[in-house]
């Protein structure tokens, strides 16, 4: 455990660089259906690759927006989920930007659902998260926290907290093979207990050594595809794909 958070302690360093090469606002309307665009700054590389949009966390808000209506987020694919409740407290894991908590914010306020969305990343993604929060007028709906992967849980993300997260979104999370364990780590801590939250992933195939991340947490989840939604070979194409990771209870 010791040698696993000094590794936590560097995860900052650990992200890699990119050269700066987008920086500004993009609008998002996902084909319309969102009015107005989200509005979406991105970094241009300054904190390495969180400060982007990527391609799995647009599938992700195409699954969010599809499926959900005035009766809450998500409500119209609750019996594939297993879910009985509406989602009311919600984290996104590996925000960067904070699009995907973005767009659960802004369903929360145009359907009125009662919903929180906590966007989470390392602390110099904070400023980024909460520029877009401002941006779109959000902050009565979504709140950029600190979350750093593999470190003990805290006070609100705790598994006994009060009042629970009930929904984990993850959007292009496996990407460092480094952090595997750390990612590995929070989503254990955060599913702990009896009613774990409902853990939705998206994720783009891009190099071999993802399948070790996948074969890892196959031990403590069942990693179930997803499939019925109206975008989803257009994501196939592109290698992207959206799955449900549902904890197994020894």
């Amino acid at each position: 455990m010791t040698e696993l958070l000094d590794f936590t302690a560097l995860f900052g360093d650990l992200v890699p660089s990119r050269p700066v090469e987008h920086l500004g606002n993009s609008d998002l309307s996902f084909g319309g259906k969102i009015e107005p665009p989200l509005k979406v700054h991105e970094d241009g590389g300054e904190n390495g690759c969180g400060g982007k949009v990527w391609i799995a966390g647009e599938l992700l808000c195409d699954y969010l927006i599809e499926k959900s209506n005035t009766e809450g987020i998500l409500s119209m694919s609750k019996d594939k989920l297993n879910v009985e409740e509406p989602f009311c407290n919600i984290l996104e894991l590996g925000s960067g930007t904070g699009l995907v908590g973005l767009c659960a914010g802004f369903l929360a306020r145009s359907k009125e659902i009662d919903a929180k969305v906590y966007t989470t990343d390392i602390e110099k993604l904070l400023e980024l998260m909460d520029a877009n929060v401002r941006l779109n007028n959000l902050d009565q709906f979504v709140f950029p926290e600190i979350l750093m992967w593999g470190q003990p849980l805290t006070g609100k993300f705790e598994a006994d907290a009060k009042k629970k997260i009930d929904l984990i979104l993850a959007a292009d999370c496996v990407y460092l093979e480094t952090a595997f364990p750390l990612l590995e780590k929070t989503l254990l801590d955060l599913t702990e207990g009896s009613n774990p939250p409902t853990v939705l992933m998206s994720y783009k195939k891009r190099r071999k050594a993802d399948k070790n991340f996948f074969r890892q947490i196959r031990k403590n989840f069942v990693v179930v595809t997803i499939k019925d939604f109206a975008r989803y070979e257009h994501y196939l194409k592109q290698r992207t794909h959206l799955f449900q990771m549902i904890r197994i209870q020894n």
